[in-house]
């Protein structure tokens, strides 16, 4: 394995990249990498963006990893790393959307971590995003879009998410911890290669723990599907008509998840759109003190929603236009 090194202190990108010799920015060693490449950065502020530069391979990822005090904030562009890759490793780092005066809206960058794939249905797959502290995004801080599939988020620490909207009050409702798919009316925005509908699927979200102050901790759009969403921390959203996790797509399953101080529901499953926000199943979560209800069923059919732990949400356990259809704490089949 080759490892290449970043200083943002002592580097210069005329260097050999070297741990002696460090690259300035991370942008360099990303050119340079190769499959199997090990970029390491280290400790410092990196007032840079960075974008993937080619794919690695299943067998040889490209590999960026640093320690929580590598803290990477962006360098003037709407993303601050942006994905159009697959087979690449974000490891242990930490990004951070803060860079200038936090009482402003102009001191935070957009999004902090934005995969998106460059060809006709053709998503980034098995981008790895693991033990990360992400934070300060003025929009969503970790954003999968146009058939993102088979990627793993995992171990993060994810918080303050959205503050152009949640705490400088711009208007929407923009700031997830994790935003999977496309929303129906971003469809003919221009950004996706074309405009079907999103199908980012079998996305595994797992032991991650998301405290928003903004939107949704985890949120699937129409048309993605097969999404895992297991064993996380999920708190501090702020929107009383949605929750602290949302399938608006189909065959999602949220499991094993603890939610709780949510303004919202702790989740909800249903879309506008009749063939989508069905079939999802949620069982054996810790739901409680949310102030918008246990689970919020505004879509059915719904699949295996059984054996939640559900207590203390003002409204109920179950909630919405079809929570008479649903026992929600009741056993699961063996």
């Amino acid at each position: 394995m080759i490892t290449l090194y970043v200083d943002p202190m002592r580097g210069d990108d005329k260097n050999s990249g070297s741990k002696t010799s460090p690259f300035l920015t991370i942008q360099k060693a990303i050119d340079r990498a190769q499959p199997g490449t090990m970029i390491m950065l280290e400790k410092g502020n990196y007032l840079q963006n960075v974008i993937t530069k080619r794919n690695g391979t299943p067998s040889n990822p490209i590999i960026i990893k640093g320690t929580a005090s590598a803290v990477l904030k962006g360098g003037g562009g709407a993303h601050i790393f942006e994905i159009n890759h697959s087979y690449i490793t974000l490891d242990g780092f930490t990004i951070d959307g803060l860079f200038g005066n936090p009482d402003k809206a102009i001191g935070y960058r957009d999004k902090l971590i934005y995969a998106i794939g460059k060809e006709a249905k053709c998503g980034v797959t098995d981008l790895r995003i693991l033990n990360m502290i992400l934070k300060n995004s003025g929009e969503e801080a970790v954003r999968l879009r146009y058939f993102a599939h088979d990627n793993e988020i995992a171990w993060n620490t994810i918080t303050n998410c959205g503050v152009y909207d949640f705490k400088f009050g711009g208007g929407a409702d923009n700031g997830e911890g994790i935003y999977i798919g496309t929303a129906p009316n971003q469809l003919n925005d221009g950004r996706n290669s074309t405009n079907d509908l999103d199908q980012s699927d079998n996305n595994w979200i797992h032991h991650n723990t998301i405290d928003t102050q903004g939107a949704e901790c985890v949120d699937i759009k129409e048309g993605s599907s097969g999404n895992i969403v297991e064993y996380n921390t999920c708190s501090g959203q702020q929107n009383p008509n949605t929750a602290g996790l949302q399938s608006r797509g189909t065959f999602n399953v949220f499991r094993n998840n603890t939610i709780f101080g949510n303004a919202g529901a702790g989740i909800r499953l249903g879309s506008d759109m009749a063939t989508e926000g069905i079939n999802n199943d949620v069982y054996e979560n810790d739901i409680h003190d949310n102030n918008s209800g246990g689970i919020k069923f505004m879509s059915q059919p719904q699949g295996k929603v059984c054996s939640n732990r559900i207590t203390d949400n003002t409204g109920g356990d179950s909630v919405g236009a079809y929570w008479r259809n649903f026992s929600p704490t009741s056993q699961c089949e063996k």
